[in-house]
């Protein structure tokens, strides 16, 4: 299991760090200017789109089943409070909101907001919306666990196979996906402040966590998911379908949003299917290429989360001064996640 837990910390630090890159993405979707969205950035926005919170929720289970297999239940409670809180705490108090709709582009941070002038505290959730999924899964895992372990073992112990995911798994998120996303296949609703539950994105969410937990144990699923012959063709045909649906979202008299049963359950049924799909076949892959740490990997996994709680002001305040001078589009994506990466790590170290 050694060389793959590498494979898996590594996917684990990517999926965070192509959030940095989709929030660069973002502004080319509908840009400030009022040009015409950018066709190149909208395909590779929605592939990664696709996979990256599905796969960072199943390996959130898997490492969660792997810790609770070594601590007791309150030491991993209290790990997990800290972990989640602590980046709650630091997006209500130092990190400025934004409002692309007000002349200053950056909102004073919440808490200062409500301390000195009187401004409702909103506990606000932005790009951190995972982790408050996240803190709910954990509480209802615990408390399963501490109350009714029988049933944890139960689940945590059910060994998946490739037909068994596809035969359980994937009916499940098919018939989710509409919840998850009620207008189509490409965008779902997620939760803005703490509070809030989408409940649709949550258990669509949770089915991956829920996939992760069964993972840890199913040693021969991931020697199959490992096989070229799976991951190869797998990442291929799958990575068609979320740019099929971005070309028959476009043309539609409204964009992007699917109507009619028939339509919509062919949209949510072919992007449940990608999502689950793509999610394995990189992983796959990522196990089939990673089979050793190293000083690289160490500092991508410890870098990547600080990263991803501290990149969006300078991924907007970068990417968006260069696309106002009008800076060639390739040099504002590479310079505006190169912000996003190089901002935190400096604060990170400061």
């Amino acid at each position: 299991m050694t060389d793959r837990l590498h494979s898996l910390d590594f996917l684990r630090a990517f999926a965070l760090l192509m959030g940095v890159l989709l929030h660069v993405l973002m502004l080319f979707l509908e840009p400030a200017d009022g040009s015409e969205p950018r066709l190149g950035a909208s395909i590779i926005f929605v592939w990664i789109h696709t996979w990256r919170m599905p796969l960072f929720m199943l390996l959130a289970g898997f490492f969660t089943a792997l810790s609770l297999s070594k601590r007791d239940v309150g030491n991993y409670a209290i790990n997990r409070l800290i972990r989640l809180g602590v980046p709650f705490l630091l997006l209500w108090s130092v990190i400025p909101a934004i409002d692309e709709e007000a002349t200053g582009l950056f909102k004073t941070p919440e808490l200062i907001s409500w301390l000195f002038y009187d401004v409702p505290f909103t506990l606000r959730l932005d790009h951190l919306w995972f982790l408050y999924y996240l803190l709910l899964f954990y509480v209802i895992l615990l408390l399963v666990k501490t109350v009714t372990p029988l049933i944890y073992s139960v689940v945590v112990d059910y060994k998946l196979s490739l037909s068994r995911v596809l035969t359980l798994w994937l009916p499940v998120l098919i018939l989710l996906s509409p919840l998850n996303k009620p207008t189509g296949g490409i965008f779902g609703e997620i939760p803005t402040t703490f509070g809030d539950v989408n409940f649709g994105s949550m258990l669509f969410m949770a089915a991956f966590f829920m996939i992760g937990l069964q993972i840890y144990k199913s040693e021969q699923f991931l020697e199959q998911l490992q096989e070229k012959r799976f991951w190869l063709p797998s990442l291929l045909v799958f990575s068609l379908i979320p740019i099929g649906l971005l070309g028959w979202g476009g043309v539609k008299d409204d964009p992007f949003v699917f109507s009619g049963s028939l339509e919509m359950w062919i949209v949510n049924s072919l992007s449940g299917s990608a999502a689950l799909l793509l999610v394995l076949s990189i992983m796959g892959f990522a196990m089939h290429q990673i089979s050793s740490g190293g000083q690289m990997l160490r500092w991508l996994v410890k870098l990547s989360y600080p990263i991803y709680v501290f990149h969006l002001i300078f991924v907007i305040s970068v990417s968006g001064t260069l696309m106002f001078f009008g800076f060639d589009d390739w040099l504002v994506v590479l310079l505006g996640f190169a912000s996003g990466i190089l901002g935190p790590v400096l604060i990170y170290y400061s």
